[in-house]
């Protein structure tokens, strides 16, 4: 039997270059969550959707590129995309594996909903996303589930906050199929 330890205590000190890893009795498990630009410019695009990216939704894209690992140049192309916008249809997004859908669409979610407010635009670009990615309805509802129940852990609310060592554990526990690692 398997004893995890309480994630928001054990996890944290261990999110290093892109990955979460969790103590098992013994081992290290290592969960990644590293992502590439295309990943990230298909949740600018998301985030984009009413016209507008607010200061707040920018602050998080940002700190969720840097804690996925993009390098300093990916970043500037996503901060760029921040300031202009970019079109879903214009994302690469072939290469991806199931696993990095899983993450992009989570991402994607949370940010959609860190301004508390999600409209209609968002939403259906949300549900364009998930279509591109090609992931079953189960596996994109249990990654938007797994974007919820971090956001709903103390502070889990705010961009500055959020535990994304949390999220990648919550998405092993929901979609262990597509776990990588």
């Amino acid at each position: 039997m398997v004893a995890w330890v309480d994630t928001a205590v054990a996890v944290g000190p261990w999110v290093r270059f892109g990955c979460v890893r969790a103590m098992r009795r013994g081992s290290v498990d290592c969960v990644s969550l590293k992502l590439s630009r295309e990943s990230f410019l298909a949740i600018t695009a998301v985030a984009w959707a009413d016209g507008l990216l607010r200061a707040k939704e920018t602050k998080a894209l940002l700190r969720a590129a840097n804690e996925c690992g993009l390098d300093e140049p990916d970043v500037a192309a996503v901060e760029a995309a921040a300031r202009e916008g970019v079109s879903l249809e214009t994302v690469d997004l072939d290469g991806l594996t199931g696993w990095e859908k899983a993450v992009t669409y989570a991402i994607a979610f949370w940010l959609a909903k860190v301004d508390g407010v999600v409209n209609a635009e968002e939403l259906s670009h949300l549900k364009a996303l998930g279509a591109r990615l090609g992931l079953p309805k189960p596996k994109l509802d249990a990654a938007a589930s797994a974007a919820f129940d971090v956001a709903c852990l103390p502070g889990g609310h705010r961009p500055d906050k959020y535990d994304f060592a949390a999220l990648g554990e919550r998405l092993r526990t929901k979609l262990p199929s597509l776990t990588q690692g």
